[in-house]
Parts: C-alpha cells; structure tokens; sequence
C-alpha cells in the first residue's frame, strides 16, 4: 500500500543515517578492541538494512528515498564518547522509530520484517550502552515514537 511505501521509505533514510554514521566512524581509529569487534557488525547490519529496504521498495513498484546528505556534532569522529552517545542516541530513536511505525503496517511480510528489525535495533542499542557503561536493557517495554517525533529529531543531522 501507499502507506507501507511510506513507512518504507521512511524507514530507509533512517537506516542511511545509522549506516553513514558507522561506516565514518569505523574509518577512523577512536574505537579499539571489544568496541570495534561489537560496533563493527552493527555497522554491517545497518548497511545491510538499507540493502534490503531499498529492495523491498522495488519489489512493490515504489521508488526508494534517495540517501541524503548528512553532517554530523564537531567531535563526533574524533571523540570515543561523542561517537558512543551519537550512536547511542541513533539506535534508541531507531528503536522508537520501528516500534512507532509497527502497528501501521498494513502488509504482513512487511509487518514481519520491520518487527525484526526493530529487534535488531534493540540489541544494537543494548550493546551500545554496555559500551558506555550504560544499562543496556532500561526498561521492560520500548517506548515508541511518531514519524514526526523522529523526523524532529533526526531532522538536524540531515543536510539534504
């Protein structure tokens, strides 16, 4: 449907940012050890994310959101902790994200798949905490967020 296009595509300019952001992150060397190898899939993960969403938009005759142009705080490359809690931030509004689009899905498959992935956010949101020395599971439910909340959100670190 129109809105699952929607959804989709709304879905996969979050995935871009989350994929861009790791993969500038990983070019740099302010993570070592446990970090990189835990970061590292996720990074992975989100790229892969943004393969299968852009594929899915295809398969139902849709045109997949163009990746934009993002910018990022000063430091958030060079700092380990700036890294961590940008990252930190970025898989709890994904987390939100998914879990605020969910139940306005209107096709099962898709309904499938963007439940699993909103499960995949969730431990890359956990790992990432751990990583910060954070509680890795702050509460029994995830919260959920609208588009717009997101997009509020998001919407500074999108240049175009």
């Amino acid at each position: 449907s129109a809105n699952d296009l929607e959804i989709l595509n709304y879905a996969l300019t979050l995935e871009y940012l989350e994929a861009d952001f790791y993969t500038r992150g990983l070019k740099g060397s302010i993570l070592k050890g446990r970090a990189l190898e835990l970061v590292t899939p996720i990074r992975d993960h989100e790229q892969e994310h943004v393969t299968v969403l852009t594929q899915v938009v295809k398969d139902l005759g849709g045109k997949p959101a163009a990746k934009p142009e993002f910018t990022y705080p000063a430091g958030t490359f060079t700092s380990r902790s700036k890294f961590l809690a940008t990252a930190s931030a970025f898989e709890e509004l994904g987390v939100t994200a998914y879990h605020g689009q969910v139940p306005r899905i209107d096709d099962a498959d898709i309904l499938k798949s963007a439940a699993a992935i909103a499960g995949v956010e969730s431990r890359h949101a956990a790992i990432v905490a751990d990583l910060m020395d954070g509680d890795p599971f702050p509460a029994a439910f995830e919260n959920k967020k609208s588009m717009a909340q997101v997009l509020k959100v998001a919407g500074p670190f999108i240049k175009s």
